[in-house]
């Protein structure tokens, strides 16, 4: 998404919060997850079923808004496991493709 997009779209300690996350991920450092889950993730994909994906929608524009780790890790385990896999999927997808744009994955 475009920056000036995304600044006008969240406050400034939002897009603080979004690189912390970022940055720690792709050091290994998943804040937000559950190792547990980043493993589910890591297996193969699965077909997400309506109630799923309405979660998983539901909990992205949730996760957006807050300006914590610790409430977005709160949010994210109250959610289904097939939920938090498919988000965790989402997540890890998000970090390759932040490491190949900085040069660091082909």
């Amino acid at each position: 998404m475009d920056k000036a997009l995304l600044a006008a779209l969240q406050p400034q300690a939002d897009l603080a919060q979004l690189a912390l996350v970022v940055r720690e991920g792709l050091k290994g450092n998943h804040l937000l997850f559950e190792i547990r889950d980043l493993a589910t993730a890591a297996g193969d994909g699965e077909t997400v079923d309506r109630a799923v994906a309405r979660e998983l929608a539901g909990a992205v524009l949730a996760l957006a808004g807050m300006r914590s780790t610790d409430k977005a890790r709160g949010q994210i385990a109250a959610l289904s496991p097939p939920c938090r896999a498919q988000l965790a999927r989402m997540y890890l997808s998000f970090l390759g493709r932040c490491a190949r744009a900085q040069g660091h994955v082909s």
